[in-house]
């Protein structure tokens, strides 16, 4: 009976470890800068390490993301992982996907661009 016990508590133990030791899911939204705030937007799905990029606005302007690991003591910049454009009009999302490991340290950033212009950026932390 002890056996059993004993064996009972260190399954629960293990079971127990393994579910807190995973990372937890880190989606992520942002989109554009002003002026051209919700110009363009992207989201990160951890599940499926998919970024997806949306042109949301007629504009002129493509929208560009990327998911990269921050510098520091800039965290607006890094090292790009993924980067992925949608260069139409307000005509869907596109969708870019890489295996990238749960414990990288990550951000995401959204810009609108023009050619070689890249601007009105925003990023955060995702993990």
């Amino acid at each position: 009976m002890l056996r059993k016990t004993i064996t009972a508590l260190a399954m629960t133990a293990t079971a127990v470890l393994l579910a807190t030791g995973t990372a937890q899911a880190a989606d992520a939204y942002v989109s554009t800068a002003a002026p051209a705030e919700g110009h363009g937007s992207a989201y990160w799905a951890e599940n499926g390490d998919t970024l997806t990029v949306c042109d949301n606005e007629a504009d002129g302007w493509g929208t560009r993301a990327y998911i990269y690991v921050p510098n520091q003591p800039n965290p607006a910049n890094g090292t790009v992982l993924i980067k992925g454009n949608d260069p139409k009009s307000a005509d869907g999302c596109y969708a870019y996907s890489e295996n990238i490991s749960e414990t990288t340290a990550l951000s995401i950033k959204v810009c609108l661009y023009s050619g070689a212009t890249v601007d009105y950026c925003d990023h955060r932390r995702i993990r």
